[in-house]
């Protein structure tokens, strides 16, 4: 077991090219925690020793991190992850000694060699879900599975390298020391809105790692953090190339709502069964979107065994008692680093937010805003254009947030930083109004022209309102009205996380617009605060102009 867990023992000497008792070789990597050593133990054996960061060692958070890290792999044992072999977190600096996997990272294999093709392409497919299985199955979460963390063995089969990020599904998210968390072009959606990844992620990251290792190219493409985010919100990733058979798999990984994408025990008895060359997958039933089936992982691959068996299997403690019991004393007497770990509990699933609903609360308040321009249509208008700069507004800052803490991880005073600079938001997201306004207030005119013209005698200030009702529905729907529309779902999740919150609210709003419209329907529109009189004679001439065109 790690030494943190077994007995006291005093900080290990280390110096410039040894680590405790591991002869430092090499620098192989580097991240946001530490740096990545090819090392040597006394037997000659060859380990990858990870050294926590001086800058991040001091801090006591980043110390349980590290902890948790190393709990976190004693837990997973599957041939296709990199196994803990040794640990100190009493060190100075404090390491991790993981089994060395040699060989080449799935990233540089596909730029040397291009991308991977038939069996080879299914065997990462299939390796990858057998990883996370593994992983989950120990109740972890990944969170940074991408090609740089897989590595290839000589007969083939992929491994995990890296849990530099990984934590229980059920701790706290530990990110005050600036860690980023996660790479930005495998990120799922949730991440992005800031909610708590779940086993969903990893599986999401699966798919853009195998459309990477198919494709050769990122999924969701390259420049700023905001264009690739925004790619990863709207669910456009770059397949072509991925073959066929494959496809709708990686596609149903990679769905907007986690809920909607198949477990990962369920990838590995899909991808099983798949031939890549073909174009078709046995049985076809399994293409379809909600992919449930489970089958037990394909018998191990060979792989280096040097230290396998070493570390047993760690059961959990009592799940009454909140921290393991120590011989370096209670949590608060503990000398930095031993930190005992919050025992793992059991995966719980968590509610998968119902999306579904949330697009229906948002079409109802849209349908009570056509309501209201039935009765009074200039105030329809303003309330509209103030909520839909709000939501622009606000969805701005969320992005700027979202890089921000994606390049250099959270900091104290983001928030004030974007409310800040939401005056300057404001601005921008007026601009983006203005561009899509013109598209609106042709439909708003192309109606009230109709409405006009109409020999029906529809009175004017009802064409008015029909015409007011044309421009709200553009200017909600319409083109370029994404970020309005993705701003009202994150507020819905925030203040309407479960189901049963939801269809509350459903229920409620659905029955006060249902007023609404019904009182509009017996009403006639009320055209204040503008001039009535002078705007009723305006269009009268205008539509007796239309009818003596149209010979009526």
């Amino acid at each position: 077991m790690p030494r943190y867990r077994d007995a006291p023992m005093k900080g290990v000497e280390t110096s410039g090219d040894s680590m405790g008792r591991y002869r430092l070789l090499e620098k192989i990597g580097e991240g946001g925690m530490g740096v990545v050593h090819l090392a040597a133990d006394p037997m000659g054996r060859k380990v990858a020793v990870k050294v926590l960061r001086p800058g991040v060692a001091s801090d006591q958070t980043a110390l349980r991190r590290l902890a948790r890290e190393v709990d976190s792999m004693r837990r997973v044992h599957s041939p296709h992850v990199a196994e803990i072999v040794d640990a100190d977190v009493t060190a100075e600096p404090p390491y991790v000694v993981t089994q060395f996997v040699p060989g080449r990272t799935l990233e540089q294999t596909v730029r040397d060699d291009g991308p991977l093709r038939g069996e080879r392409l299914q065997r990462l497919a299939t390796g990858l879900a057998s990883a996370l299985t593994a992983i989950h199955d120990a109740g972890i979460v990944h969170r940074d599975l991408k090609p740089g963390n897989v590595m290839f063995l000589e007969s083939g089969e992929p491994v995990v390298i890296d849990f530099g990020i990984a934590q229980g599904v059920d701790a706290t998210r530990l990110t005050a020391t600036g860690l980023v968390i996660g790479t930005p072009g495998f990120l799922a959606p949730e991440i992005i809105e800031g909610e708590d990844a779940g086993a969903p992620a990893d599986v999401h990251a699966w798919a853009g790692t195998i459309a990477y290792a198919a494709t050769g190219r990122a999924p969701f493409g390259g420049g700023t953090f905001e264009s690739i985010f925004y790619k990863i919100m709207e669910g456009r990733p770059d397949l072509d190339g991925v073959p066929e058979a494959l496809l709708p798999l990686v596609r149903a990984a990679m769905a907007r709502n986690p809920a909607e994408r198949p477990t990962a025990h369920a990838l590995v008895g899909l991808t099983t069964r798949i031939d890549v060359n073909s174009t078709r997958v046995d049985p076809p039933s399994s293409q379809t979107k909600r992919l449930t089936a489970v089958q037990a992982p394909p018998p191990a691959p060979a792989r280096p065994r040097d230290f396998v068996g070493q570390l047993p299997p760690a059961p959990p403690p009592p799940p009454q008692q909140p921290y393991a019991r120590s011989p370096y004393g209670p949590p608060g007497q503990q000398p930095p680093g031993r930190y005992e770990p919050r025992p793992p509990k059991q995966p719980r699933p968590d509610e998968p937010k119902p999306y579904g609903v949330y697009r229906f609360l948002s079409l109802l308040l849209l349908v009570g805003a056509v309501g209201l321009a039935a009765v009074t249509p200039a105030i329809a208008l303003i309330v509209v254009l103030a909520v839909l700069l709000v939501l622009r507004t606000a969805d701005r800052g969320h992005k700027e947030l979202s890089s921000k803490r994606t390049r250099r991880g959270p900091r104290a005073g983001d928030l004030v930083a974007v409310a800040a600079k939401s005056p300057f938001s404001a601005v921008r997201a007026a601009l983006g109004m203005l561009l899509v306004s013109p598209l609106a207030i042709m439909a708003g005119v192309v109606v009230l022209l109709i409405g006009l013209a109409a020999k029906t005698g529809l009175p004017i200030s009802r064409a008015v309102a029909l015409a007011t009702a044309a421009f709200v529905i553009v200017q909600c729907l319409g083109p370029g009205s994404e970020p309005a529309r993705r701003q009202l779902a994150r507020f819905w999740g925030a203040v309407l996380p479960r189901r049963s919150q939801a269809m509350i609210a459903l229920g409620v709003l659905g029955f006060l617009v249902f007023l609404l419209v019904s009182f509009s329907l017996s009403q006639t529109p009320d055209l204040r605060p503008f001039d009535s009189a002078s705007l009723t004679k305006s269009l009268a001439h205008v539509r007796s102009g239309m009818r003596s065109l149209l010979g009526g």
